[in-house]
């Protein structure tokens, strides 16, 4: 039985083995066929392939044929050509690039043809308005043109108007300034309260009358006072500050840039305050340092209207009838002054220092140089006394050569020596002489202004060197301003009488037929204008 059980093991075995191998043999024949198949497809087409490749061989001998004749006929290489298609590939590379380059010119142009026809448009509308404007321009001008002629025209009548009111004030004006009661000073009649100085006030005496109490006796040693009334231009009482006195006198400046010649005088006894009139001190400045102030304010203003003014100042003293130059060195003791007076009324004054100015300063110095020179002393009825007459000058030459005109005026500013009686002031030895000198000039100065007044054939001139130095400010067309100073007070009040009744004889009197110095180019048809007044 166990044998009988082996054999079936292995028949079945066996059988499975068959089994086995059966399925082996079946699946390779497949494979055989499949191999079979494949094998003739590969061969078609390796057959094709062979055929396909002797057409390429045929087509590459074909070429190279035509590439042989290409190159016979041409001699370019391949090389040559590889290079020129390098450079038609640059080229193309370039040609793109202009493309763009073109095709933003293009946009470019298009931009600037309608900035163009904008700018066309904007052109066409700014051409109308440009005619419109040159239209209005050229009106303009004919009206400033036309403005400055009736400017010119109407500047002439103003300054024949500024003459005339100054002719109806009076070519020669007198005015009377009191100076407070000083010190130690009484300033009533004796025995009584009265003042002896009023200002009488009643219809056109208002501001122009003074009333002063003086000693009957021609003597004025008597005790019995009396009133004596004056009337002037102008009556400044104690109380005046220097701006209104400067106030009165300011047209007179406009005469002069005018081309007027202007005297202008302090005149008193001594210790009446003529000085500080004239100059003032450091906290109140006088009538030559506003003078100058003025001066240079208009002719600062006229510069707008084309006018250039040049400006020369000279000091001088006239002491004990001798000139002295106040600026210059001391001269030698043989060596005079000598006053020249020339046909075209201008006078000049030999080895006078003249130094030109420009602004107020410079005046200021020129006359703190003159003051510390100038002749000083004192006497019984002033302890610093002005022993001589200081004459200060300033030329004013004028030009606008718009208009080609030219004018020529004088500012003549005279504080005066004190006047003085001899035995009030106890002068002796140098101080007399000096106060007889002082004297006979300012008779001599009263004699002409009466001469003037009168219309006398002879004026004399020559009988003062003060007089000789203003001959020509004087006279025809001179305006002349006199201030009369006078002291308050009693012990004082014969010398006031006597500056009072001297300016009154002043100002009785009247000088000249009104002309300036005015030169004109004589090219020039026009008639003569000068500067405008502010």
């Amino acid at each position: 039985m166990l044998l009988s059980g082996s054999t079936t093991q292995l028949e079945q075995k066996v059988e499975a083995v068959k089994s086995v191998a059966e399925t082996k043999v079946q699946l390779l024949q497949g494979d055989s066929s499949q191999a079979k198949s494949e094998l003739a497809r590969l061969s078609k087409e390796l057959h094709s392939v062979a055929l396909a490749r002797d057409q390429w061989q045929r087509d590459c001998e074909k070429w190279k044929a035509q590439a042989d004749m290409y190159q016979e006929k041409t001699g370019k290489s391949l090389e040559e050509m590889q290079n020129m298609e390098t450079r038609r590939m640059a080229l193309e590379g370039m040609c793109s690039d202009q493309d763009e380059i073109m095709e933003r010119l293009r946009r470019e142009t298009a931009i600037a043809v309608e900035q163009k026809r904008l700018a066309e448009e904007l052109a066409s509308r700014r051409g109308d308005e440009n005619v419109e404007l040159k239209r209005k321009v050229e009106s303009l001008e004919a009206l400033v043109v036309e403005k400055e002629t009736q400017m010119k025209e109407g500047e002439e009548i103003r300054k024949r108007l500024h003459n005339t009111i100054m002719e109806l004030k009076g070519n020669i004006r007198v005015f009377c300034r009191v100076r407070p009661v000083g010190d130690g000073e009484c300033g009533t009649a004796p025995k009584t309260a009265t003042p002896l100085v009023e200002y009488p006030s009643q219809g056109d005496q208002k501001d122009r009358a003074i009333k002063v109490l003086a000693p009957s006796g021609s003597s004025g040693m008597s005790s019995e006072f009396q009133p004596f009334e004056f009337t002037f231009d102008r009556v400044f009482p104690a109380q005046s500050t220097q701006e209104d006195v400067f106030d009165e006198i300011s047209q007179l400046v406009q005469s002069a840039l005018d081309g007027y010649k202007v005297c202008i005088f302090a005149y008193g006894q001594t210790g009446s305050g003529k000085t500080y009139t004239m100059l003032g001190n450091n906290e109140n400045n006088g009538v030559i340092p506003r003078v100058m102030q003025q001066v240079f304010q208009t002719s600062n203003e006229l510069r707008e209207q084309g006018w250039n003014f040049r400006m020369r100042a000279s000091i001088l003293e006239v002491y004990n009838e001798e000139y002295k130059d106040l600026l210059g060195k001391h001269l030698a003791a043989n060596e005079k002054h000598k006053v020249h007076h020339d046909a075209h009324g201008n006078t000049t004054v030999s080895g006078l220092t003249t130094v030109d100015v420009s602004k107020p300063e410079n005046a200021a110095e020129l006359l703190r140089r003159a003051m510390e020179k100038r002749a000083v002393g004192a006497t019984k009825m002033n302890d610093n006394s002005s022993r001589s007459h200081m004459v200060f000058t300033l030329k004013l030459d004028g030009s606008n050569e718009g208009t080609q005109q030219h004018v020529q005026g004088v500012l003549n500013l005279i504080d005066l020596a004190g006047s003085e009686r001899v035995k009030a002031s106890g002068s002796q030895g140098d101080r007399l002489k000096e106060a007889q000198n002082i004297n006979k000039s300012l008779s001599a100065l009263g004699d002409v202004i009466m001469a003037l007044g009168t219309k006398n054939e002879h004026v004399p001139y020559r009988n003062s060197k003060l007089t000789w130095l203003l001959q020509n400010s004087l006279s025809g067309a001179s305006k002349v301003l006199m201030f009369v100073n006078i002291s308050p007070a009693q012990e004082s009040a014969n010398e006031s009488l006597c500056s009072l009744r001297f300016a009154a004889k002043v100002n009785a009197c009247e000088i000249g037929v009104a002309r300036r110095t005015v030169k004109t180019d004589p090219k020039d048809s026009q008639p003569t204008r000068s500067p405008r007044s502010r």
